[in-house]
């Protein structure tokens, strides 16, 4: 097994996002912001800088589609620490419902306490392995905390960037129980084209038919060639009805994301 070399690096910026975490909550407190997660749980999520704008900007693409539009539940599959929390309240009617799972369990812990008096919303801790959690239980019988046909949108942003084919195949046949019929699903990926420039410089290892940025961590950041990722959309009785091209067809810098709009 590959020693992780960025490991220290990790634990340092971790460590220093924590010690700074109280004096930007006393500085959101101060000039009347929104309140935040903590910084360091913020880092768990993605770049700092964006938390609050990817969010903003990605219910701002689901309004376009009009994609909430009769919606009563909301599944946010990978919700983190709950960026997308409150765009998804303002949107639900009052007898809407957000439901939220993560295996990372500081992030439920905290939107736990945020929303506890939000009877509208609910968190899940998903226990079943994954480098982001403690726990050890195979993540392929995970079950979404959904009924079946039950959920009128869900979304995974940042979430198919991180598993493997196994498990990513177990989520998208998930994500295919928990639609009802004639709703969509809206997930992120790193897409590329097979004979893409550049495409050895941002994912230089393959980890079975998936290509990664390391090997130590090969769920740091994981990329799909787009036809075998179309394929597994496929497989799990979902279809491709719209791909907006982020990283696809492969390039150098990890500048973006692939978004899929899915649907029966």
């Amino acid at each position: 097994m590959s020693f992780d070399w960025t490991a220290p690096a990790r634990w340092a910026r971790t460590a220093a996002y924590r010690t700074a975490s109280p004096i930007d909550n006393a500085w959101r407190r101060a000039a009347g912001r929104t309140p935040l997660p903590p910084l360091w749980l913020r880092r768990h999520a993605g770049d700092v800088r964006f938390f609050e704008t990817a969010a903003t900007e990605t219910a701002a693409w689901i309004d376009r589609l009009g994609l909430l539009s009769g919606s009563r539940l909301v599944l946010d599959a990978g919700c983190g620490p709950g960026s997308m929390v409150e765009e998804f309240l303002k949107r639900l009617p009052v007898d809407g419902r957000y439901v939220g799972f993560d295996v990372h369990a500081p992030s439920i812990r905290w939107c736990r306490r945020r929303w506890a008096r939000e009877p509208r919303a609910a968190f899940s801790l998903a226990q079943t392995q994954s480098p982001y959690g403690a726990s050890r239980a195979p993540q392929t019988p995970y079950r979404f905390p959904v009924g079946d046909g039950e959920t009128d949108l869900v979304l995974a942003k940042s979430l198919f960037t991180h598993l493997l084919e196994a498990d990513a195949r177990h989520y998208l046949s998930e994500t295919r129980r928990a639609l009802a019929p004639g709703r969509a699903a809206v997930i992120t990926a790193f897409l590329f084209r097979a004979d893409a420039d550049g495409l050895e410089t941002a994912f230089p290892h393959t980890a079975g038919n998936a290509r990664v940025r390391s090997r130590a961590r090969p769920s740091r950041a994981v990329a799909w060639e787009k036809e075998r990722f179309v394929g597994m959309i496929e497989d799990a009785g979902l279809r491709l009805q719209w791909h907006s091209a982020g990283y696809y067809p492969g390039r150098p810098r990890l500048d973006a994301q692939d978004i899929l709009l899915l649907g029966h």
